[in-house]
């Protein structure tokens, strides 16, 4: 069964620009400052009247536009599963198995948008929701990649290593360097917070655990800086 995400208000033009250009029929209405007529909010209401959206002036609103969207499926393991059976060459997959602040969340979110990854599960029960401050954070990333929520994170690592995906775990404590590893095959990496890491049960399944720092003194990267930097080195990989 999926499951329906209720938190329908989506605020900021990152997020509502990203809504529009891509899924614009999600959104029921917008709200646009009253005190507001630069050429960004101008922008937004032109791209908004291009897709036939209609819009209220909210006196409310002193700087970022609101918008109000239909309730939505969250994708979840089995949408996984049809779309990997889908997928006829090497893929990326970024896991999120304990990111619990929404701003790191929505930053990963970003940074695997930026650099066009395949999709990103989350480990729902072990992550903050997709909530309207990880889709602003996200600067419209949520609405560009495909996001996968499961139950049952260790059953879909299992999926994954069935199908020869690779799982990369990332950890500060891990002796292997992330420079040192081969992307260029099906892969996926696991992030966790900075606080805690990846759980112990999702790092044990892992087919590696890799480090991004040389330095001894101090290894510790906030998540969403390590996540781009690990995408990074994957992307420049398959570059060349």
């Amino acid at each position: 069964m999926k499951v329906k995400n209720n938190n329908a208000k989506r605020i900021g033009f990152h997020s509502i620009e990203s809504i529009i250009s891509f899924n614009p029929q999600k959104i029921k209405k917008l709200f646009i400052p009253f005190s507001r007529e630069d050429k960004r909010i101008q922008a937004l209401i032109s791209l908004a009247e291009k897709n036939g959206i209609s819009f209220e002036v909210s006196k409310k609103l002193k700087q970022d536009p609101e918008a109000i969207i239909t309730n939505e499926d969250n994708l979840n393991f089995k949408d996984l599963k049809e779309f990997l059976n889908n997928k006829k060459d090497e893929v990326v997959l970024l896991v999120l198995d304990n990111i619990i602040d929404p701003r790191n969340m929505g930053a990963c979110i970003r940074s695997a948008a930026v650099l066009n990854i395949d999709a990103i599960v989350i480990n729902k029960h072990h992550c903050a929701p997709l909530n309207e401050v990880v889709h602003n954070v996200s600067a419209g990333g949520v609405e560009v990649v495909k996001i996968f929520n499961v139950s049952n994170l260790i059953n879909c690592i299992k999926y994954l290593k069935d199908l020869n995906i690779n799982i990369f775990g990332l950890s500060e404590h891990a002796d292997k360097n992330y420079l040192d590893e081969n992307f260029k095959e099906s892969c996926a990496l696991v992030m966790g917070s900075e606080e805690s890491g990846i759980r112990t049960k999702t790092s044990e399944n892992c087919n590696s655990l890799i480090g991004l720092s040389g330095n001894k003194n101090f290894k510790s990267f906030n998540v969403s800086v390590a996540t781009g930097i690990i995408l990074s080195e994957v992307l420049r990989q398959r570059r060349y």
